[in-house]
C-alpha cells in the first residue's frame, strides 16, 4: 500500500515546490517615466486588467479627467506598478488574467502668450 501513495506524494510534493518556486520568484516592481514638465496635479491611478495574455485589455484606453480639465499638455510622470498580489494572481492565471496599477500626474497647463 505505502508504493501506492508514493506516487501521489511525490506529484504533491513536485506542486508544491513548483509553486514555492514561483512565489519566491515573484515580487513587485515599479517603472517610472518622468518628463522636464512640470507637476500641475496629486498623483492619480488606475489598475488597468489584461486578460489571455494580453490578448484583451480592460480598460482599452485609460482616460484623465483631471488633466483634461486642467488643459494640460501631456503627463509630468507616469509610474506602472505591480505588486506582489498582482503577481500572484498572474502565476496561478498562468496569465489568463494580469492586473497592473497606472498612476499619472498631470503637467501644468501651458501659460497663455499675449494680452488679458
Amino acid at each position: 500500500m505505502a508504493s501506492q501513495n508514493y506516487p501521489g506524494r511525490y506529484f504533491r510534493r513536485k506542486i508544491l515546490l513548483t509553486l514555492s518556486f514561483a512565489l519566491i520568484l515573484s515580487s513587485c516592481y515599479t517603472t517610472r517615466v518622468a518628463t522636464h514638465a512640470q507637476p500641475g496635479s496629486e498623483m492619480q491611478g488606475q489598475t488597468v486588467n489584461s486578460f489571455f495574455w494580453g490578448i484583451v485589455q480592460s480598460p482599452k484606453r485609460v482616460n484623465t479627467p483631471i488633466c483634461d480639465s486642467l488643459n494640460a499638455n501631456g503627463l509630468a510622470e507616469v509610474t506602472v506598478k505591480n505588486n506582489f498580489g498582482y503577481s500572484l494572481i498572474t502565476v496561478v492565471t498562468l496569465g489568463i488574467w494580469s492586473p497592473t496599477r497606472i498612476e499619472w500626474k498631470c503637467s501644468k497647463p501651458c501659460q497663455k502668450v499675449g494680452t488679458l
